[in-house]
Parts: structure tokens; C-alpha cells; sequence
């Protein structure tokens, strides 16, 4: 830790009008931003959280940047509400933890820990702490806080889940525990519900799950995905927990072959494969589940997207092909809005209301519908009989 950098309350610059800047309305949803979107994730409300930038190299042609935006359902008003200049580092990843309204940052070979403070319209900066040491230049792809807000966890290019003792920013996280053999590049990670299980996939294709609390067995619980839509090796490439009645562990596994096809499975605490869908020919790119866990929405490579429900996997709505890159970040913001980002500096809003719907719903659809009809027939059969009557008197 004595090595981390902590830089403590370091606000966001909100004088020039790049950082604050509205994103430009496109059509059909779409939205331009001034950077390529690398990263997005949302509060689970209104709020959104899109980064990207140049680089090292190109920082000052691109700034990088996280940016805060806000979007009202009621009235399709988009505006970039705050902004922070990250410097030379960029951001690769952001996650959001409801429980403590704080945001994770992957930057690098750490993670920043980041506050939004709408009254002021300002992102701080709390602290930073490097998590990936080893190899040349070690990157940090993924960092998720607990449930409970307890603990942190983190995976990037040295192929080590680490899971981290949270503390109070500014104080620096202090690393608990290594889950699992070190292995090739750690892609994603996620916490149960419960905060007691902690999951991780990584480029080697497979997912392993742990118990925080017990180091037996070492490799956790590993499921490999196998797939009759796919010829040869699955590649797990996002996992998320989803709570169940049972409270039994539940994962929703992203995953691909090498050219495609995307996929999305639902397995169980033995790495049964539960149920699948084929979401497209293309590989996929991100995913992500609602706050209420009934939804979830899909990027892919292709730069479409398609929302299902969960845990029944059944399609809501997908998008012809959105963006000219991969949709790389994905959200759900407000009560029926699928989010999605791209490098190719847009944004793209998809209004999903309705698309879940109760059966009660339809029901009254289809009989209102039966109504209607059988109204029209009464009304074709009356005038049809009015006219015979006429014709009889003449």
C-alpha cells in the first residue's frame, strides 16, 4: 500500500464546455459523445457513467474522461451532469455499488474509487491503489464491490482473482485473499446477492466460482460451457449471480465461440447448464442485468443489442446493428431503457416499456382486440341486413 497513489478529493474539471458538454442528438435513440466509449454502467436509477478517451498518447487531442449523464424517461432529455479529467490514465471499466453510491474505475494497473455528487455536479477522485503487479505491462480489466459494500474485487492481465477488505476512502482497500491458480487474463467477476461467493472468467474460456470465507477447494467450483451451437471450444467471457427464491447459486454466463455465435446460459451451483439462448451469430461483447434482476441486456460484437427476461430468457426486443464498433458497455437505466456505448463515440437508447410485460397485460390487449373485431362484424352485418331490408321494400 505504501506504494499506492491516493489522491484524495480530486474533483472533476467542469469550466470547459468538452468536459460538460451535452451529447449531440442523433436519430432513432442514438447519441454522439466526444470520445470513444470504453466503459458504462449504471445506478440502477436515472444515472449513467460512460469513460473512454485517447490513451497516454493521445490525451490531448482525446481527453480522457469519465462523464456522469442523466436521462429522464418522461421526457428523453439527456445531459452530461458531471465530468472528471482522469489525465494520461484511461478508464477501462466502471461498475456502480448501490449500497455505498460509490463507483469502481479500472485504469491501468489499479483501480480508482470515484463519488458523484449531483447537488455540485462534480466526480471525485477518492483514492487509487494498484492491484495487477505482474508481467510487463500489467492492466486491470475489472473491479466490482460486494453487495454489503464489504469487499472489492479485482482481475486483470497477471490472471489472479484478488478479493480486497473495502475501508473507508480515502483509505486504501488491504487485499484479503487470492482466489484460485494464477491463469490467463482474468475478463470479468462478479459477487453473489449474499456477498459470500465470489466469481471470475477468464481468457483460458472457462468460469470458477469461490466461497469468500473457505480457501478449499482452490480452484472453487469450475464450470466449463459446452454448447451444440458452437463447433469446438466455448469461451465463458461475462458471469453474473442471480438471485434465486431458493437462495441457491445461480450464474448467468456470457459466452462465444471463437467467431460466434453469443450466447447466454443459465447454470447452476454444479455447473449444469439450466437453459440457453442463441443471441447472435456474432460473438458477444457486454452484458448486464437490470436492479430488479427480471431483465437483461446483451452487447454484441456486431454493434446491436437484445434485452431478454431473466430467468426465463426470453427475447424482449433486439436492435439491428447500432453502432459501426462493438457495443462495449451495456445498461439498464430508468424503469425501461437499455443503454449501450461504443468506441465509435455514440450512444444509443432503446426504449424497452412494455416489452416485459404481465400476462394480464396481453390478456386485456387481446380481448379488447376480440372486442373490436366482433364490434366491426356487428356493424358489417347490420348494414349489410339494413340493406337487404331496402332492397325487399323496393
Amino acid at each position: 500500500q505504501a506504494s499506492a497513489r491516493s489522491s484524495c478529493m480530486r474533483a472533476g474539471p467542469c469550466a470547459h464546455f468538452f468536459a460538460m458538454g451535452d451529447p449531440a442528438a442523433g436519430k432513432g435513440g442514438t447519441y454522439y459523445v466526444p470520445f470513444p466509449v470504453l466503459a458504462l454502467a449504471s445506478n440502477g436509477g436515472e444515472i449513467f457513467c460512460t469513460a473512454g478517451g485517447g490513451g497516454s498518447t493521445a490525451n490531448k487531442e482525446v481527453p480522457n474522461v469519465v462523464h456522469a449523464q442523466s436521462y429522464r424517461e418522461e421526457t428523453g432529455k439527456l445531459s452530461t451532469v458531471a465530468a472528471l479529467n482522469t489525465g494520461k490514465s484511461l478508464v477501462v471499466s466502471l461498475t456502480h455499488c448501490p449500497a455505498n453510491d460509490l463507483w469502481l474505475a479500472s485504469s491501468r494497473n489499479g483501480t480508482k474509487v470515484l463519488s458523484l455528487n449531483l447537488a455540485q455536479n462534480t466526480i471525485t477522485e477518492l483514492c487509487e491503489w494498484p492491484t495487477e503487479s505482474e508481467g510487463k505491462e500489467p492492466e486491470q480489466n475489472v473491479a466490482r464491490f460486494s453487495p454489503d459494500a464489504s469487499l472489492i474485487v479485482t482481475g486483470g492481465t497477471d490472471g489472479l482473482v484478488k478479493v480486497w477488505k473495502a475501508e473507508k476512502p480515502p483509505a486504501l482497500p488491504v487485499l484479503m485473499r487470492t482466489c484460485g491458480t494464477k491463469t490467463k487474463e482474468i475478463l470479468d467477476v462478479d459477487f453473489s446477492p449474499d456477498s459470500k461467493f465470489v466469481a471470475a472468467c477468464d481468457g483460458a474460456g472457462g468460469c470458477r466460482f469461490w466461497e469468500v470465507a473457505k480457501e478449499d477447494p482452490e480452484d472453487g467450483v469450475v464450470i466449463n460451457y459446452t454448447s451444440s451451437a458452437v463447433k469446438g471450444k466455448v469461451f465463458i467471457k461475462l458471469v453474473r449471480f442471480l438471485p434465486t427464491e431458493s437462495g441457491k447459486v445461480t450464474l448467468v454466463l456470457g459466452a462465444s465461440g471463437p467467431r460466434g455465435p453469443a450466447l447466454v446460459g443459465l447454470f447452476g451451483p454444479d455447473g449444469t447448464k439450466l437453459k440457453e439462448v442463441n443471441v447472435d451469430k456474432q460473438p458477444i461483447k457486454s452484458m448486464a442485468l437490470d436492479s430488479s434482476n427480471t431483465r437483461l441486456v446483451v452487447g454484441l460484437m456486431c454493434g446491436a443489442k437484445a434485452v431478454y427476461t431473466c430467468p426465463g430468457l426470453k427475447l424482449i426486443k433486439k436492435t439491428k446493428e447500432l453502432h459501426s464498433l462493438p457495443a462495449q458497455g451495456v445498461a439498464f437505466v430508468g424503469e425501461g431503457t437499455a443503454v449501450s456505448g461504443s468506441g465509435d463515440r455514440d450512444l444509443h437508447l432503446l426504449n424497452i416499456k412494455g416489452g416485459g410485460g404481465s400476462p394480464f397485460c396481453y390478456f386485456f390487449i387481446l380481448l379488447f382486440a376480440l372486442i373490436a373485431i366482433g364490434f366491426m362484424v356487428f356493424r358489417i352485418a347490420d348494414k349489410g341486413a339494413a340493406l337487404g331490408q331496402g332492397k325487399g321494400e323496393l
